[in-house]
C-alpha cells in the first residue's frame, strides 16, 4: 500500500498525468469551439447557397410558366376549329387535327399532365387522349369537390385572363381511387372563343424546377399576383399569421425575420407572382446532432482522463531513468524542473565537448599542415591523420600556399597568440572566394600559412593579383598600425609532399627578395637573382676601430655608407643580413677580451639575431645593427672605467697617437704592465699582434692620404709614423700588394678603398 501512495504522490507522475490531462483539456475546447463555429459557417454559406437555388427556381417557374402561356395561344391560333358551324356540332376531321397538335405540343413538357380544349357552346372536349364530353372526363380522371365540370363551365362564360389555381388533390372514379396532386392552368379566352385547361402534375413540377436541391427544412410558397397561393410545399404553413407577421413591402427582392425562421421573398419579373421561401435559423434536426455529438465529446473526455492516467504510468519509468542518468539523487521526490536543469546541464557539457573536439580537430588539421610543411618524416599514426585530415584543406586539384608575416609597427615584440587568430580571421574573410578553398593556418610569431585550393596551375596568376588587392586594401584601412609582408609561391599538385616545396618557395621569397623592393607581396617566379655584394673589408675593420676608440658616430657612417651601396646594388635579404653579422661580430670581438660578462654578449648578439630575423627592408637589418654598435659602444666604455687594460682604450690610444714612435716598451709603461704581458694580451683581444695592429692603422691612414692629398710619398709615410720612405714603401707594399706610387696610379681621387681584403 505504501509504495502505490507514494507512486500517486510523486511530483513527476503527477506532473505527467496532469500534463497530459491538459492537453486533452486543451484539444476539447478547440474541438469544441471549431464545431462551433464550423456549425454556424456551414450554416451561412448553405443558407446563402439555398438563396441561389431559390432564386435558379424562380428562373425555371417562369420558364415553365411561359412555356404553357405559348402552348395555349398555340392553341387559340390554330387554323383547325372543331367547333367552327356555332351550332353545337363538331367538325371531327378539325378536331382530329386538333387533337395531334396537342399531343405534340403537351409531349414537349415533361410536368404536362393534361391539356383541354372545350367551347362554350358545346360539351365536347378535345384532349390529347382523343374526343370526349367535358363532364364526362371532369368526372373520370378529375374529380375535385371545388372544380368540377360546373365550375369550368361557368369560368369559360366569363372573359378572364390566363389564371394560375391553388394545386390540389384530384381523384378518378377507379376502384383504388388514384389521388393526384395538379395545378390547374386556364388560358386566356380574350382573343379566342377557344378554352383551353392545362393540368400540371405537381411531383413533377417540383422535380423541374429541382426543389430537392433547397436546404433541409426550408419550405416554398407560389403566390400569384392577386396574393392567392398557387403552391405550398409545407402543408402545416400557416399562411394568413404569415403575411399578417411579415408585413410584406412591395420591394423585388426581400429579406424578413420572424420568431425561429428567416423569409426570403422574391418578386418575378414576369408575371408578378411572389415566391416565398422559409428558412429556419439552424439545420433541421440540429438538436438531434448536437445531443450526439455531446455525448461523443463526454466519451471522448473519459478517454482522455483514462488514456493521460495510462500514459502517465508508462512514461514514468523512462522518467526514473531519465533522473538517475542526470544525476538527481532523489528520484522520488524529482520534479521537471530539476530535469530540465539536469537536461541544460547535460546541454552545456554536449556543447563544450562539442567546441573541444572542434579545436581538436582544427589543432590536428594544424599539425598535419605543419608536418606536410616541414617535410618531416612521420610515424605511423602521424601519417594515418595525415591521410585523414589532408584532404579537408587540400580539395582541389592544384594549390598555391602563401604566407603572412605580421607584426605591430614600433614594436619588437610578436603580436600574441589572440591577435594572431583575428588577423587570421581577417585573411580568412578577405581571401574567401579566391579559390575553390581557401585555408588559414596561424603558427605563431606573426606567421600565417595560408593554402588556396586552384582547379588548374594557370589560375595562380589571378590568385596573385588578388592577394596583392587584398593586401593594399587593408594595409590602408584595417592594418594601417601593421607592417606586413607577403610571400606567394609556385602552384603545386594538391599533395602532402608538394607542401615542403611550396614552403622551401616561401623561405626563399624572404631570402632573396630584393632589398630596396618595396612590394608587400613577394611573389616567388618574379625573383631575380644577383650575387653584387659590397662588404669592404678595410672600411668594415676601420668600423670598428672606430667603435673601438669611442667614435661611435663615424662607425655609424661607415655602416651607412655600406648599406646605401648594397641598395645601390639590389642584393637579396640575405645578403645583405651576412653583411651586416660580419660587421657585428667585428665589433663583438672586442668584447670578448674584455670584462664585459659574456651573457651580456650573448643577449646582444641574440637581439640583433631577432630583429634581423623580424625585419622586412634595408632599414629594418641596418636600424638593428646601428642599436647594436651603439650597445656595445656603451658596453664597451663602462667596462674600460674598471680597468687601464681596456681594448677601447688602446685602440683609441693607438688612433690617436699612431704617428708616434710607439712601440712595446712604451706602451706596456703607459698602460702599467710589463711588455710581455701587454704582448700577450693585445694578440688575445685583438686577435693580432701590437706591431701588425699598428701597420694597419697607419697604413690605413696613409691609403687615404694617398687618394686624397697630394703629398709625396716620403711625406705621408713620414706623417703616418714611419722614420723613412723605403721602410713605408716595404710595409705598404707587403699589405696591400702594390708600392705606394702604383697605389696612388690605380686609385682614383675620392674612389672608394678596394673590396678585397689585405693580405697579410
Amino acid at each position: 500500500m505504501v509504495p502505490k501512495m507514494r507512486m500517486i504522490a510523486n511530483k513527476g507522475l503527477l506532473q505527467i498525468f496532469f500534463a497530459l490531462l491538459l492537453v486533452a483539456i486543451i484539444m476539447f475546447v478547440s474541438n469544441y469551439m471549431v464545431y462551433r463555429n464550423s456549425i454556424s459557417g456551414i450554416y451561412n454559406q448553405v443558407s446563402e447557397n439555398n438563396k441561389l437555388v431559390v432564386k435558379n427556381m424562380i428562373r425555371t417557374f417562369d420558364d415553365s410558366f411561359k412555356n404553357i402561356n405559348d402552348i395555349i395561344y398555340t392553341i387559340q391560333l390554330l387554323s383547325y376549329n372543331a367547333w367552327k358551324t356555332g351550332d353545337g356540332n363538331v367538325d371531327m376531321s378539325d378536331a382530329y387535327m386538333t387533337y395531334s397538335n396537342l399531343r405534340s405540343l403537351a409531349s414537349s413538357s415533361e410536368y404536362i399532365e393534361e391539356v383541354i380544349v372545350f367551347h362554350n357552346g358545346s360539351d365536347l372536349a378535345i384532349t390529347t387522349s382523343g374526343t370526349i364530353q367535358l363532364p364526362e372526363l371532369l368526372r373520370k380522371k378529375y374529380v375535385n369537390p371545388s372544380y368540377n365540370s360546373e365550375f369550368w363551365k361557368t369560368l369559360a362564360k366569363t372573359k378572364h385572363p390566363l389564371k394560375v389555381f391553388p394545386a390540389e388533390a384530384y381523384t378518378d372514379d377507379s376502384p383504388v381511387g388514384v389521388s393526384r396532386k395538379l395545378i390547374p392552368i386556364i388560358g386566356s379566352n380574350q382573343i379566342s372563343e377557344l378554352n383551353v385547361l392545362v393540368f400540371l402534375n405537381y411531383d413533377k413540377m417540383l422535380r423541374h424546377v429541382n426543389q430537392e436541391s433547397m436546404m433541409k427544412g426550408t419550405s416554398l410558397i407560389v403566390m400569384d399576383q392577386n396574393r392567392n397561393m398557387i403552391l405550398n410545399t409545407e402543408d402545416k404553413w400557416n399562411l394568413v399569421d404569415m403575411l399578417y407577421d411579415l408585413n410584406l413591402g412591395t420591394n423585388q427582392e426581400e429579406t424578413l425575420k420572424n420568431k425561429d425562421f428567416e423569409y426570403n421573398v422574391f418578386k418575378s419579373d414576369y408575371n408578378g407572382f411572389m415566391y416565398i421561401n422559409k428558412t429556419p435559423y439552424q439545420f433541421a434536426d440540429m438538436e438531434s446532432v448536437s445531443g450526439v455529438n455531446r455525448q461523443i465529446m463526454m466519451i471522448a473526455i473519459a478517454c482522455a482522463v483514462l488514456l493521460s492516467a495510462l500514459l502517465s504510468l508508462y512514461l514514468y519509468r523512462p522518467v526514473r531513468t531519465l533522473v538517475k542518468l542526470i544525476g538527481i539523487r532523489d528520484a522520488k521526490g524529482a520534479d521537471y524542473r530539476q530535469i530540465r536543469s539536469g537536461i541544460a546541464r547535460m546541454q552545456e557539457e554536449n556543447e563544450s565537448f562539442k567546441t573541444q573536439v572542434d579545436v581538436f580537430r582544427a589543432e590536428m588539421r594544424k599539425a598535419v599542415f605543419q608536418n606536410s610543411l616541414l617535410g618531416i618524416s612521420s610515424p605511423k599514426e602521424t601519417e594515418q591523420r595525415m591521410q585523414r585530415y589532408f584532404p579537408e584543406f587540400a580539395q582541389s586539384g592544384y594549390f598555391v600556399l602563401a604566407e603572412f608575416r605580421l607584426r605591430e609597427k614600433n614594436e619588437d615584440e610578436k603580436g600574441s597568440s589572440v591577435w594572431l587568430e583575428e588577423m587570421a580571421v581577417s585573411i580568412h574573410g578577405g581571401l574567401q572566394g579566391t579559390g575553390e578553398t581557401v585555408s588559414v593556418f596561424p603558427t605563431g610569431y606573426g606567421k600565417c600559412y595560408v593554402h588556396i585550393g586552384i582547379r588548374r596551375a594557370a589560375d595562380r596568376e589571378p590568385i596573385v593579383k588578388q592577394l596583392r588587392a587584398f593586401v593594399r586594401q587593408v594595409k590602408e584601412e584595417a592594418w594601417s598600425g601593421l607592417s606586413s609582408t607577403v610571400a606567394v609561391s609556385r602552384a603545386f599538385a594538391a599533395e602532402p609532399a608538394n607542401c615542403h616545396k611550396a614552403y622551401r618557395d616561401l623561405t626563399d621569397c624572404f631570402e632573396y627578395r630584393n632589398i630596396d623592393s618595396d612590394d608587400a607581396v613577394i611573389d616567388f617566379q618574379t625573383i631575380r637573382y644577383t650575387w653584387k655584394v659590397y662588404a669592404p673589408l678595410d672600411d668594415i675593420e676601420k668600423a670598428s676601430r672606430f667603435l673601438v676608440i669611442g667614435n661611435v658616430e663615424e662607425c655609424v657612417s661607415i655602416v651607412r655608407d655600406i648599406f646605401a651601396k648594397n641598395e645601390e646594388r639590389h642584393i637579396h635579404r640575405y645578403q645583405l643580413v651576412s653583411v651586416a653579422k660580419t660587421m657585428l661580430y667585428d665589433m663583438l670581438k672586442h668584447l670578448d677580451a674584455s670584462d664585459v660578462e659574456p651573457k651580456h654578449i650573448v643577449a646582444l648578439e641574440a637581439s640583433f639575431h631577432v630583429e634581423t630575423e623580424a625585419a622586412t627592408g634595408s632599414d629594418d637589418i641596418r636600424d638593428a645593427l646601428i642599436r647594436s654598435i651603439r650597445a656595445i659602444g656603451e658596453t664597451g666604455g663602462k667596462a674600460g672605467q674598471k680597468s687601464k687594460l681596456d681594448p677601447s682604450s688602446i685602440a683609441r690610444y693607438i688612433a690617436t697617437h699612431y704617428y708616434k714612435d710607439l712601440h712595446l716598451d712604451h706602451m706596456a709603461e703607459k698602460l702599467e704592465t710589463s711588455p710581455k704581458y701587454f704582448s700577450n694580451y693585445f694578440k688575445k683581444t685583438f686577435g693580432i699582434n701590437f706591431i701588425e695592429y699598428l701597420n694597419k692603422v697607419r697604413l690605413a691612414k696613409a691609403s687615404e692620404l694617398l687618394k686624397t692629398t697630394e703629398q709625396t710619398v716620403a711625406e705621408i709615410g713620414e706623417k703616418t709614423g714611419y722614420q723613412n720612405s723605403s721602410t713605408f714603401t716595404s710595409t705598404f707594399k707587403k699589405y696591400y700588394g702594390i708600392s705606394p706610387s702604383d697605389y696612388r696610379k690605380n686609385s682614383p681621387p675620392e674612389a672608394p678603398p678596394s673590396e678585397g681584403g689585405i693580405n697579410k
